[in-house]
């Protein structure tokens, strides 16, 4: 039987996870990909600050030309649809077509399945 306290917190009951499965050549896989990361990650700073380098050197003085302005695509919200041939219209057009094929095809087959 415990004696009760105001001040001394219990500790939170802890668990032994014991995994069932452990495959070696995941986890010296997982390690190698790890590694290769933790270089890509050097060299793409070392490339970054040699191209902020390279940039600050060749940026103008104020004076002299202008700023430099960032680079905007050229692709703006809703262009893309004038690259597709297929607009609203056409579409329609296709439908109708198709729906009134499918009604001359449909009063046929009643016509002959009434005639004879």
């Amino acid at each position: 039987m415990a004696i009760p306290s105001f001040f001394k917190q219990t500790k939170p009951r802890g668990f032994s996870y014991v995994p069932r499965y452990y495959n070696p050549q995941k986890e010296e896989w997982e390690k190698k990909r790890m590694a290769q990361s933790a270089e890509r990650r050097a060299k793409d700073a070392d490339l970054r600050e040699k191209s902020e380098e390279r940039n600050a050197a060749s940026v103008e003085p104020e004076g002299m030309g202008g700023e430099k302005k960032p680079y905007r695509s050229k692709i703006m919200r809703g262009s893309m649809k004038n690259y597709f041939p297929r607009n609203r219209e056409h579409v329609h057009k296709q439908s109708m077509i198709r729906f009134i094929v499918i009604l001359i095809i449909i009063a046929f087959v009643i016509y002959m399945y009434l005639r004879y």
